[in-house]
């Protein structure tokens, strides 16, 4: 009896001790999550990156640190100056996105940020990774919507990428411009949700169809 009661004892214990911990998780997630929401040079980014490192390298059973991590790192490409120094934050961010393929392999989100890590990549010299990169973004993006077609990311940056193609070929552009715009909806239901999950995008979609002239 007195077994039995020391296993209730040492199960009750390992439950509270993981309550803690995830409570902790919840905690320094949010906290960073709430730095990431104002950062904006580059400085500021790599604090919130590594804030995102340091979780993850604590909780490495979560895929979310890792795709923060490396969100932050593409964002930082997109202002730093030079390609060298873009390619250094894309090589970053795909250390952490790595991590997130093998935690979720099939997540929509983490499909989706491996194609805007491409396409980041493709940004810093289009006339020489054109052709090389925007097939596998453009396959990425593919890939995210066919997993979860309602995906407000997925669906943004594969309209992002077609505007993009279409706008190289002097092709139409009302296609793309309606699938960017169609994600406005779901952007807007995602705006003031309490949860860690990726909510980002809403002001890149307005940008495009600003862009698009709708």
């Amino acid at each position: 009896m007195k077994k039995i009661f020391l296993l209730i004892g040492l199960l009750v214990a390992g439950f509270a001790l993981h309550g803690q911990g995830q409570e902790a998780y919840i905690k320094a997630m949010s906290k960073a999550l709430e730095q990431m929401s104002t950062a904006g040079t580059v400085e500021e980014r790599q604090a919130v990156a590594s804030q995102f490192e340091r979780i993850a390298a604590k909780v490495d059973s979560e895929w979310l640190p890792n795709y923060y991590a490396a969100l932050n790192y593409i964002n930082m490409a997109y202002v730093a100056e030079g390609i060298s120094t873009k390619d250094k934050y894309t090589e970053k961010a795909q250390t952490f996105i790595d991590k997130a393929i093998a935690l979720e392999p099939n997540n929509a989100e983490v499909v989706a940020l491996q194609g805007f890590n491409y396409m980041t990549q493709l940004a810093a010299d289009p006339n020489t990774r054109g052709q090389m990169l925007s097939g596998k973004a453009m396959q990425q993006f593919s890939m995210a919507v066919r997993i979860d077609p309602e995906n407000p990311r997925a669906n943004m940056l594969l309209g992002q990428m077609q505007l993009g193609m279409a706008q190289f070929f002097g092709s139409p552009t009302d296609e793309p411009c309606a699938k960017v715009k169609g994600t406005l909806a779901a952007f807007e239901a995602e705006s003031g949700k309490q949860t860690l999950d990726p909510t980002w995008g809403k002001g890149m979609a307005e940008g495009i169809v600003k862009q698009c002239g709708q």
